[in-house]
């Protein structure tokens, strides 16, 4: 009698083993299951601030509702404290996806979008109510349109405060900027206007401030009154004038190759989750704003009201450098201009 080759035999079974298993990958209800599995998605987002910053607090709520609308199917990591680099470098990498979101200060922003320029000119906006407005009009769209030349896509508008003039001695009055020492960003446009306004401005990187202010090198910068105590600044210049001459906000971005890779459904979620942010953020901000004032007035510091006509006497002597850069921003000027309520 002839018996099966043992090798023939454990090759048959393995044949057999391998058919049942290719019959049963090819049923309708395996297939049904493959077709209905979405992949998770997961974003990473850069804040160079702390976790306790209102950008950082209002990020953390809009990674919450993007995976609270996608069911838990994208979610945001965020990265506070300047993990994955400060402003500059936050926007080069997302730019070139290597971070998918980031949030800057539209200044450092302006040099990979000229619009985003507008907001150096000081007195731009009456109050944030009409700075608001305007964010909340066509010029979002003219703003986000720029940015997406340099491969950013624009999400979200954050507050962040309205900057004003510190000093060693009051300034009561335009008269009593007449040939001040003043610290100023390094930025033509506000180096001319405060020119315009008689101060003596000198750029400094802003960690040279303190112990400038401290030796009598300057004698004043301008700043929201947030960055005011937590630079210490507050503690070698005792009086806070409430010029409120510029209003800078920070936007929140993404990488435009991430955002590509997007279902158009999943793109309208997280630009809503982002203006959902928006909120957040100006409460959050107004509570640390209110806190750092709070810190000022305790200090014995001289916080200075300016009188309406002061204001507009501060305002006039800038008005020439509107007419000086009409060409370039004249139609933001007339846009921002409209949104005054």
């Amino acid at each position: 009698m002839n018996l099966l080759n043992p090798k023939k035999l454990v090759l048959s079974l393995l044949l057999f083993v391998l058919l049942l298993v290719a019959t049963g990958c090819s049923s309708d209800n395996a297939t049904d299951v493959s077709a209905d599995t979405k992949a998770e998605i997961v974003l990473r987002l850069s804040e160079p601030q702390v976790d306790e910053y209102p950008d950082s607090i209002a990020e953390k709520a809009f990674a919450e509702k993007v995976e609270e609308l996608s069911d838990g199917r994208i979610k945001i990591e965020v990265y506070t404290g300047g993990q994955l680099g400060d402003e500059t470098t936050t926007i080069e990498q997302t730019q070139v996806g290597i971070i998918d979101i980031g949030r800057a200060n539209a200044g450092p922003l302006t040099q990979f979008a000229d619009s985003l320029g507008v907001f150096s000119f000081p007195f731009l906006f009456e109050d944030r109510e009409h700075m608001r407005a305007a964010l909340d009009s066509s010029l979002r769209d003219t703003l986000f349109a720029d940015l997406q030349e340099s491969d950013l896509v624009g999400l979200a508008f954050y507050d962040a405060g309205a900057r004003s003039f510190y000093s060693t001695d009051p300034i009561e009055e335009v008269a009593d900027l007449k040939g001040k020492k003043i610290r100023v960003m390094q930025n033509d446009i506000l180096i001319s206007a405060f020119k315009k306004l008689g101060t003596s401005p000198t750029p400094l990187a802003a960690s040279e401030v303190y112990s400038a202010l401290q030796m009598g090198v300057i004698e004043g910068g301008e700043n929201n009154v947030s960055t005011y105590v937590a630079d210490g600044h507050y503690e070698v210049a005792k009086n806070f004038t409430l010029s409120e001459h510029l209003r800078i906000p920070g936007v929140l971005f993404m990488s435009k190759s991430s955002w590509d890779q997007l279902t158009a459904e999943d793109q309208k979620l997280i630009q809503q989750a982002a203006i959902d942010s928006e909120t957040v953020q100006l409460e959050e901000y107004d509570k640390f704003s209110q806190k750092a004032m709070d810190t000022v007035k305790e200090a014995g510091n001289n916080v200075i009201e300016l009188s309406d006509e002061e204001r507009k006497a501060f305002r006039e002597n800038v008005q020439s450098l509107y007419d000086e850069y009409d060409s370039t921003y004249g139609t933001l000027f007339e846009e921002i201009e409209k949104a005054k309520q």
